[in-house]
């Protein structure tokens, strides 16, 4: 795994990018990331649709590689952790978790996050909020359209289109920051990407498996 980072400067804080899709908060031992929708290729399976096997496999092996890599205390998901109820993909979560005895597995509920609480804590997932705050950071599902704090989210799957000479147009996954909200990219391979213009001030940091590109919205 190439791990490739970029810091940043958020609420006073420092905050690292990383490459695979999850944001480290140093102060906290924290990982941040959003949108696993675990669960969702297994949905499409059972419907007929051909779907690779591996996709939550890897996906969850990659979470804990990073937990490992980066000693996480603490991982925060900001919601829709689970695409639908539970299946084989959710017992991996189970696994995961599992694994991780030492860390804290923190869901902040998004709209496909329907499971009951008890179901959750069974799956090892220690504390469940609507929204969580740690000082000044907001943690939610939604972005906010005007934040009147300083917010981390997901739920949008934000992405970039960048032009490659001659003719090949690359769709990155990016994150989104602004002065006082971030958009996490989607965890899962298995989304979409949102490469609607975002409103400026702003910075999409898309990434790939070498680094990133900034790309400043003014």
């Amino acid at each position: 795994m190439n791990i490739s980072e970029q810091i940043i400067t958020f609420a006073g804080e420092s905050l690292t990018l990383t490459n695979q899709g999850v944001l480290f908060w140093e102060k906290q031992q924290a990982l941040v990331l959003s949108d696993l929708h675990l669960g969702k290729a297994a949905h499409f399976r059972q419907n007929g649709i051909a779907i690779p096997s591996r996709l939550a496999a890897d996906d969850l092996e990659k979470l804990g590689r990073l937990i490992g890599h980066y000693q996480a205390r603490t991982v925060i998901i900001t919601g829709d952790l689970l695409h639908a109820g539970s299946n084989k993909e959710t017992d991996l979560l189970a696994a995961l978790t599992n694994r991780h005895p030492g860390t804290g597995f923190v869901l902040i509920r998004g709209n496909h996050d329907r499971l009951p609480a008890a179901q959750l804590h069974s799956l090892g997932i220690s504390a469940i909020y609507r929204q969580l705050k740690i000082n000044d950071i907001a943690f939610t599902h939604l972005p906010a359209i005007e934040p009147d704090g300083f917010t981390i989210c997901g739920h949008l799957h934000p992405g970039v289109a960048v032009q490659v000479p001659p003719y090949r147009t690359l769709r990155l996954p990016c994150y989104v920051v602004t002065p006082r909200q971030i958009i996490l990219p989607a965890f899962s391979r298995f989304t979409g990407l949102d490469t609607r213009p975002v409103i400026p001030p702003a910075t999409r940091y898309a990434f790939y498996e070498d680094g990133f590109i900034a790309i400043p919205e003014t």
